[in-house]
């Protein structure tokens, strides 16, 4: 088993490894398992994913459910 991402929300676009849109349905998901399991932490020297949230899921390049998205530890 891959050990668990961890997550930092970037403040910018620029900043992150990949952009991220929350959908509303399993099946609308796409490449959640890159943070799924995860755990978010509070600095980004700490991670070794950066996220940032966009608006539009044309702008994502991962679709995860609220649910799926890491939680802090």
């Amino acid at each position: 088993m891959p050990p668990k991402a961890k997550v930092f929300i970037a403040n910018q676009g620029h900043q992150a490894d990949y952009k991220v849109f929350f959908v509303d349905q399993p099946h609308k998901e796409k490449n959640a398992q890159l943070i799924s399991q995860g755990e978010l932490v509070k600095h980004a020297h700490q991670a070794d994913v950066k996220v940032f949230i966009v608006n539009h899921d044309y702008q994502a390049d991962i679709k995860i459910l609220h649910k799926n998205f890491p939680k802090p530890k």
